[in-house]
């Protein structure tokens, strides 16, 4: 039996960049008369960093791709100091996570197995099709949030943009997340799906 790991400050660093990015919008929202858009991409390009550093070094190529396409953005914030482009980062964001999402189709393992596998599970084959179909489910959503926060970049209010990005989508995430479990523990029932 394998000895259990030991957490430390480097298990928090994901949980503390995940609430970095709820918080996004509001820190836009509060700092945007007062500070300089390409201050805000040299913070977001270092958050990038520390991510790219401290995640596990066994990444895929759509790693190194969204990491590349984030560092990227941050750099076009920085030299053009654009207060538009800097709105444009969730759209950014759900789009690249969206995109990765149905690539995932074509692996032999969709992104949402991947995560499972991460998390120390082993889905069962018949689990697969499943797996896949919220993975698509999951690609689309984020591919149609990346279209409303466009919308809120371009034709809405700052006040609106950090409104509709930094809460009401997730509550969204929220709802869908609580709408998928119950459908989940219905389709382990009908398929005699157990937990390893």
């Amino acid at each position: 039996m394998k000895p259990k790991r030991q957490r430390g400050l480097k298990d928090l660093i994901p949980l503390l960049l995940m609430l970095l990015s709820v918080a996004y919008p509001f820190l836009v929202w509060l700092h945007i008369d007062s500070v300089d858009p390409r201050w805000f991409g040299g913070a977001l390009l270092l958050v990038a960093l520390v991510r790219m550093a401290v995640v596990d070094t066994a990444r895929k190529t759509s790693d190194w791709l969204m990491t590349a396409v984030i560092v990227t953005f941050c750099i076009a914030v920085i030299l053009l100091d654009s207060e538009i482009l800097l709105k444009c980062y969730p759209v950014m964001m759900s789009a690249g996570m969206g995109l990765l999402f149905l690539i995932s189709l074509r692996d032999e393992q969709s992104l949402i197995e991947r995560f499972a596998r991460a998390g120390g599970k082993h889905p069962p084959p018949q689990a697969s099709n499943y797996l896949n179909r919220l993975s698509l489910i999951c690609g689309m959503l984020l591919l149609l949030n990346a279209l409303i926060a466009a919308w809120t970049v371009w034709y809405s209010s700052l006040a609106v943009w950090t409104l509709y990005n930094g809460l009401l989508f997730y509550v969204f995430v929220a709802v869908f997340f609580v709408i998928e479990l119950m459908f989940r523990r219905h389709y382990k029932k009908k398929h005699k799906i157990i937990d390893d």
